[in-house]
């Protein structure tokens, strides 16, 4: 466990110390700052490419970054309004039989 203290740079005696909610807190920070970080130098590789390939387009086509390579944290999140999830929860009380707090599965 010292291993993990040591890479969220906490001394172990530090980390014995935290709550679940403080490590899960740390933890998440950390993934996220790692991810933006991910991210940042994949938009930039993107960008390089589209001056790289600036050159060798037709004279009017309009390269930019985002119509070469559409990454997954752009794409737009699809919003289920509350028709929609009625519907599915519906589908899933039928699928499993949830009626009295009892799952099976109907495969």
């Amino acid at each position: 466990m010292e291993a993990v203290a040591y890479g969220l740079d906490l001394l172990p005696k530090d980390f014995w110390d935290l709550t679940f909610h403080e490590f899960f807190c740390i933890q998440k920070g950390r993934n996220d700052r790692l991810e933006m970080a991910m991210r940042t130098e994949w938009e930039r590789t993107r960008w390089l490419a589209c001056l790289l390939l600036q050159p060798h387009t037709k004279k009017n086509s309009n390269l930019t970054p985002q119509k070469l390579v559409r990454f997954e944290w752009e794409k737009k999140v699809e919003k289920i309004d509350k028709e929609e999830r009625k519907k599915r929860a519906e589908y899933a009380l039928k699928k499993y039989k949830i009626e009295d707090g009892t799952e099976e599965s109907i495969d």
